[in-house]
């Protein structure tokens, strides 16, 4: 593979790039490629910005290791409930959350569907994945799948 191909596949892909390479004459061929790309530049960002590991994070998010780390580097695409309890492990704010669901298409968090605006009070206070669960079932809710009943 030639340099320009190389930095090509190794640049993560954000929306303004993505929009204009839907202006071209062809739909992108690498379009798995890029997504796949994004999703590891995603973590590795969010990795280095908050200082922790990614066998930490797995841990605490309750996933197996192989998988979790797979999910992280976007060679397998996971359920929403993972992503979710992943930005729980990290601590992510709303935003940061949001675009986690974004980068790997799980759909936002909805304010007006009850089981998402739970999600979305828990981040907005802080809840790390045990209370986050507890307060769900306060609720009467659904608590968030981690895989461990499969």
């Amino acid at each position: 593979m030639d340099n320009t191909g190389k930095n090509k596949r190794n640049r993560s892909l954000d929306t303004t790039h993505m929009q204009e390479m839907l202006k071209g004459d062809s739909f992108p061929q690498d379009w798995e490629d890029f997504l796949d790309d994004d999703i590891r530049n995603f973590f590795d960002l969010l990795l280095n910005e908050t200082g922790m590991k990614k066998s930490e994070i797995i841990r605490r998010a309750n996933l197996s290791r192989v998988y979790g780390y797979q999910l992280m580097e976007g060679r397998r695409r996971g359920k929403r409930d993972y992503y979710i309890l992943i930005a729980l492990a990290m601590s992510l704010d709303l935003k940061n959350t949001q675009r986690m669901l974004s980068v790997t298409h799980c759909g936002a968090l909805h304010p007006l569907i009850k089981r998402d605006a739970a999600v979305i009070f828990a981040i907005n206070h802080g809840y790390d994945i045990e209370k986050t669960y507890s307060f769900m079932l306060s609720l009467g809710l659904q608590p968030l799948e981690d895989g461990t009943g499969e």
